[in-house]
């Protein structure tokens, strides 16, 4: 499936919009992932590039593949703390199917 995400401000100003895996991603979070799934603390471009799928699948999947309309992101009962966007705990986001 393919899916678009759409980030707002408190404002309904949007600060993403596009395909979850442009998505920004913190460095951190993407080491992290490639240590828990490769061991590898130095993760090459090919690691780096499968840390990053497994984040946004794991967080679409989150969405058990339903469209999401407008969800206060601190409700979501998923960690999301590895989006790189600023106070992501007073946005909304839509997910589009």
């Amino acid at each position: 499936m393919k899916y678009r995400i759409i980030i707002t401000n408190s404002s309904q100003d949007v600060i993403y919009s596009g395909k979850p895996l442009d998505m920004p991603i913190k460095k951190d979070a993407i080491i992290r992932k490639s240590i828990e799934l490769f061991g590898d603390e130095d993760p090459c471009i090919i690691h780096q590039s499968y840390a990053v799928q497994k984040l946004i699948n794991d967080f679409i999947q989150s969405f058990h593949k339903k469209e999401v309309k407008q969800v206060l992101m601190k409700t979501i009962d998923y960690d999301y703390s590895f989006i790189d966007l600023d106070d992501l705990s007073q946005c909304y986001i839509t997910l589009e199917v």
